[in-house]
């Protein structure tokens, strides 16, 4: 029988819960040497009974400190989340630090989720800075955020740009299927992923030069916001200083997405991701800071300086006797190392805030290696891999009908891989350009093997692709346990593959919606750009330099604004327009294509609710209805009224069709499998010019034309309301957004929803010296885009050639 000494277990008690108590306290006091044993003891280490030590004078325990007013942190991500797809997928950018944050001890901190049907004893999360791996984990958190925490050494971060990279290798559970590799996903939290500052306090993070513009950053998603304080803005004379200070300072920053802000009174709170600029006159910045340092006193002054309500927080101080000598500073400091003439092309478009490497720009032809687009050699053992890359047009490419460019590709595929269902596709922004199947059941290496690409896919600006090779095995087929893990390689990418652009047409379109975004064309090749605001007030001036600021970054170089209160003077200059419809001059909007209407009506219409992400209830319910059954007003439609019966028949009536119209729709079909045209494109130009009124829900329209006059290029942004002209704005520029703009005008309804409305006839704007080889691919382009003129030209010609056969036979041909 086993006797248990009472004494001994309230020793063990009174040990045990000391020992448990000893955790909590090294989280209040500072870590103590241990000389003993662990403190979870079963009973004393000495027979003796030891009563546990009674301090002389208790210790206060310290209270924790508040988080200090800087920020201890810099948010990482180009977006509010990066999303890794697939088996394998892999993203780079860069961001920037300062010496003095580079001296600090800092930390990544990384939050991420992930699909349910990823498996993750064979699914990994590997990230990178400036090429080295600092962590490594299984992705498994489907249910929730998963949140981690790496500290970085010292001397791995650099003053400047750095890049962080993120790569998933992803499997799925139970499915051995393609269509499965759709279903695997890894989203990268932007509110969680970020550097971590240990001692903020200790460490006063200075933005010390104009060359610490990029250490900025932004903030949780994505955007930087540059708040520009001036006390003067209300005067003309100060915007064209505001307009120049966001596009240069969008410049310099290498911002990937710029909001503006125009204030009078310093911001309350500044949050990571924002630039504070103080720009007026001396003695309104006197009024505004209180005091200005030495260096600004009776002179120019542009620098940095800290801020008056919040110490640790430095402000841009843009400062001079007269608004004259404030533009003029700001041109020589700010705009003049960011400025290029405009006959020179760039070398590449900076993507750095989103991709790294930098989209190469191809003025003429070129020949581009996969090393030099950032895709290395690798090998996949999965289903699908896929590997992306962005190039760069310029704003005057002309080949949306005519031309191919050409992918020499080196690859291999192993004899696992089945004929038939695997083969190899590329993608160019988001259209299939080319497939080619895989159709040997031993295996095959590729050395240069080419496959060509329609020029079509591509715009102006930046264009991504993907390269994809799908590769189904025996072992899918069975899909036995174990299946979805990696094995053999199946498929080879080897960076010695080259991208091959031919030459192709450069001409200017107009009106082109498209060119504005990809390149700022053609306010990019403008010495000066006219500008009409619908009021210049604090809404008005923050949306047109957030407009600015966002086309100053396609164009890579500022552009030269002449700020204008009417049409009047608009003169032999490409013209923007900015402002909500009812703030408008009368006769404006009918420049642009949009009906003379839209002022008054417009803004007070009663539209239908539209479905966003932030709309609830029963009009979600009745709006997803309508639009799966197909009563969705189309942007034709004024909106707002009910469709009268005749409306409704003519619309059945057209939606049916007997046995001649079926016929005529199949021979259609078969013509565009089979050569690639249709009737559609039979159709010549049309010519009767078309007003456009919104459709309901529309809270934005981007609108492009022609002066008739001057023949120069109107783009209009114009708002629904006043209030809303600044936020809407603000949507239209995200990356998203913006690359959807096309055409003559893109109207955008609800958060993500874009409708483009194509141009009925466009005219051309030269932009190169005369060229014979250039108008001959111009002319090659304009006649595939209009067959049914080029299927007329021709057979005119061989009637002409026909009769001229035939008179001359007649003449020197054998008579009886």
């Amino acid at each position: 029988m086993i006797r248990f000494d009472t004494s001994l277990l309230a020793a063990a008690a009174l040990f045990g819960a000391l020992g448990a108590a000893a955790p909590v306290l090294a989280q209040e006091t500072p870590p103590q040497p241990a000389p003993g044993p662990a403190p979870f003891m079963i009973a004393p280490p000495s027979p003796t009974p030891v009563a546990p030590p009674v301090p002389e004078k208790p210790a206060p325990v310290p209270q924790a400190a508040p988080p200090p007013a800087a920020a201890a942190y810099k948010p990482l991500l180009p977006a509010s989340r990066v999303t890794l797809e697939g088996e394998s997928d892999t993203r780079n950018w860069a961001f920037f630090l300062t010496q003095d944050e580079v001296a600090a001890d800092l930390s990544l901190d990384i939050a991420y989720q992930n699909a349910l049907v990823v498996m993750p004893e064979a699914s990994r999360l590997v990230a990178r800075v400036n090429g080295e791996r600092v962590a490594e984990v299984p992705i498994a958190s489907s249910d929730r955020l998963k949140r981690i925490n790496v500290t970085l050494r010292k001397g791995l971060l650099r003053p400047g740009q750095n890049t962080i990279g993120f790569d998933a290798v992803q499997r799925h559970r139970t499915d051995c299927s393609v269509a499965s590799t759709y279903e695997l996903w890894t989203r990268i939290d932007g509110a969680g992923t970020r550097l971590s500052f240990k001692n903020p306090g200790a460490h006063p993070f200075r933005l010390r030069s104009i060359d610490d513009l990029p250490a900025v950053g932004a903030d949780e998603s994505g955007v930087t916001t540059i708040v520009i304080v001036a006390p003067g803005a209300s005067r003309a004379i100060a915007a064209s200083s505001i307009f120049a200070v966001a596009q240069a300072l969008a410049l310099r920053g290498r911002y990937g997405q710029v909001a503006v802000q125009v204030a009078d009174q310093l911001p309350d709170r500044i949050r990571p991701g924002t630039l504070t600029v103080g720009l007026g006159t001396s003695e309104e910045m006197r009024r505004l800071f209180g005091t200005l340092p030495v260096e600004a006193g009776g002179r120019s002054f542009l620098g940095f300086v800290a801020g008056p309500t919040r110490p640790g927080t430095d402000f841009l101080l843009v400062t001079g006797e007269g608004w004259p000598d404030i533009e003029a500073l700001v041109g020589k400091l700010l705009t003049a190392p960011v400025s290029r003439a405009t006959n020179v092309n760039r070398k590449i478009i900076d993507t750095a805030s989103w991709h790294v490497p930098d989209a190469p720009f191809i003025a003429d032809k070129q020949a581009l290696r996969f090393s030099e687009l950032g895709i290395a050699t690798q090998e996949s053992s999965g289903r699908r891999m896929r590997v992306r890359a962005v190039v760069a047009m310029p704003g005057d490419f002309y080949a949306n009908a005519y031309g191919e460019a050409t992918l020499y590709l080196d690859g291999a595929y192993s004899d696992e891989v089945l004929p038939g269902d695997s083969h190899i596709e590329v993608f160019v922004n988001g259209n299939v350009a080319a497939t080619v199947p895989l159709n040997t059941t031993t295996g095959g290496l590729f050395r240069q093997f080419p496959i060509s690409i329609p020029l079509r896919h591509f715009r102006p600006g930046v264009n991504e692709i993907w390269f994809e090779a799908v590769t189904v095995a025996k072992t899918d087929l069975s899909c036995g346990p174990g299946a979805t893990l990696p094995g053999k390689n199946r498929f080879a990418l080897f960076d010695t593959s080259v991208l091959t652009i031919p030459d192709f047409a450069k001409i200017g379109v107009s009106p082109n919606l498209a060119a504005v975004a990809g390149t700022g064309f053609p306010y990019s090749v403008a010495p000066h750009v006219a500008l009409i605001m619908g009021r210049q007030d604090i809404a008005n001036l923050s949306a047109a330099a957030t407009l600015l600021a966002r086309i100053a970054k396609s164009a890579s170089r500022p552009l030269g604004v002449d700020v204008l209160a009417g049409v009047a003077t608009v003169g032999d200059r490409p013209a923007l327009i900015v402002g909500a419809a009812g703030q408008l001059p009368a006769g404006l909007l009918s420049r642009v294509g949009i009906a003379e209407s839209v002022r008054a009506t417009w803004p007070q219409r009663a539209d239908a609710v539209v479905v966003t992400p932030d709309a609830e209830g029963a009009a979600v319910f009745d709006a997803v209805i309508d639009r799966l059954q197909g009563r969705q007003a189309t942007p034709e439609d004024s909106g707002g009224d009910a469709p009268t019966t005749e409306a409704v028949r003519d619309r059945w009536r057209g939606s049916l069709g007997g046995s001649v119209a079926r016929y005529f729709i199949a021979v259609d079909q078969w013509l565009q499998r089979t050569f690639d045209l249709s009737f559609a494109q039979l159709r010549s130009p049309s010519r009767a010019p078309t007003l456009y009124e919104p459709a309901e829900g529309t809270e934005l329209i981007a609108a492009q034309a022609a002066d008739p006059e001057t023949r120069q290029v109107w783009t209009a942004f114009i708002a629904r309301r006043d209030e809303a002209l600044q936020s809407a704005v603000g949507r239209i520029v995200s990356p998203g957004n913006w690359a959807g703009m096309a055409g003559k005008i893109t109207a955008f309804r609800g958060a993500q929803e874009a409708h483009v409305i194509s141009a009925d006839s466009t005219s051309f704007v030269m932009t190169r010296p005369f060229s014979l080889a250039n108008m001959r691919l111009v002319a090659a382009n304009w006649m595939s885009s209009n067959i049914g003129i080029y299927a007329l030209a021709l057979l005119t010609a061989c009637i002409a050639l026909g009769i001229g056969t035939f008179l001359m036979l007649a003449r020197l041909g054998r008579r009886s």
